[in-house]
């Protein structure tokens, strides 16, 4: 499996993980998939760590 790949998977595993730990509903209660998929290529771009860029999206729902 490509690493962009594995990325992708691992990045969705812990956005739902956040997800569920803070809202009490995994992600796909708030977000759809392409939103998801949206989300990967904004961080990818963005620099953070995955901890820090997924945290703050969650704190901003």
């Amino acid at each position: 499996m490509p690493e962009l790949a594995q990325q992708r998977i691992q990045f969705i595993n812990y956005l739902h993980e956040v997800f569920l730990r803070n809202k009490g509903y995994g992600a796909l209660a708030y977000i759809t998939l392409p939103e998801m998929l949206n989300l990967f290529e904004q961080f990818l771009t963005s620099g953070d760590s995955a901890d820090h860029f997924i945290n703050q999206y969650v704190r901003s729902i």
